[in-house]
């Protein structure tokens, strides 16, 4: 005749509202990257400091690991910041504390298409994708192709 109380299950605060939400914006993975002749500083550290402010501090930022352009003030401020940052760099580069493959991957002869496999690479682990400046034409079409095949899409910023 009474009923027994059961304990409603009750979420907690940091999972969203809409349970529909497939993305966990805790653990987001965002790839800014651009182009080399890229060098609006401002540009770079407000949004940074945007996506800080907008998703708080457990994202991670990731970028091709270049040393010239707009990807140097990425690091520079993702880290500056206190966001995780990983970088893909090229297999003939040498390891460092922020690179995202494997030991074994890196102390490589040069090969012309290992500036392309750094695209594979930021693709397939980034969740939202922003590129700074315009893309190098030589690149742009696999670039695209990349886009297609793991179906995502690039928000280009000036």
């Amino acid at each position: 005749m009474f009923r027994k109380k059961t304990l409603k299950k009750v979420r907690p605060k940091y999972i969203y509202r809409n349970p529909k939400l497939k993305m966990d914006f805790r653990k987001m993975n965002i790839a800014l990257i651009g182009s080399p002749r890229y060098e609006n500083v401002r540009n770079i550290r407000d949004f940074i400091f945007n996506v800080k402010t907008k998703l708080g501090n457990n994202i991670n930022i990731i970028s091709r690991g270049n040393e010239d352009g707009c990807e140097k003030y990425v690091k520079k401020y993702a880290i500056e910041f206190g966001l995780r940052y990983t970088e893909y760099n090229p297999a003939h580069t040498n390891k460092n504390l922020y690179s995202g493959m494997n030991d074994n991957y890196y102390s490589k002869p040069f090969h012309p298409t290992q500036k392309l496999h750094q695209y594979d690479c930021v693709i397939k682990h980034a969740d939202k994708i922003f590129y700074f400046g315009g893309i190098v034409p030589s690149e742009q079409k696999h670039f695209e192709r990349l886009l297609k095949r793991f179906n995502k899409k690039v928000i280009y910023l000036d």
